[in-house]
């Protein structure tokens, strides 16, 4: 079972609903992610990108946000895959 959902809440510790975990913190996210949490984000990147297509030409912000997530996403894979080498 992942944890990814109790690490990423413990990353926003401190932090405003609004804000986004500072790319400082996203190492030390990527340093707990084991195979189960990587399947997860894996699954998250694939699921933000059919949403994208589905949001309309004119909503330039909510299509910002999906792809601000995608891209926080890709960063902790990158990490991730780093720790483990």
């Amino acid at each position: 079972m992942s944890n990814l959902q109790s690490i990423l809440l413990a990353a926003k510790t401190g932090l405003s609903p609004w804000q986004r975990i500072p790319e400082a913190k996203w190492q030390e996210i990527a340093a707990q992610c084991g195979a189960e949490e990587v399947q997860e984000i894996h699954a998250r990147v694939a699921s933000l990108k059919a949403e994208l297509l589905t949001i309309e030409e004119w909503d330039g912000d909510t299509q910002d946000d999906i792809n601000l997530s995608i891209a926080f996403f890709n960063g902790l894979l990158q990490l991730a895959n780093g720790n483990r080498s």
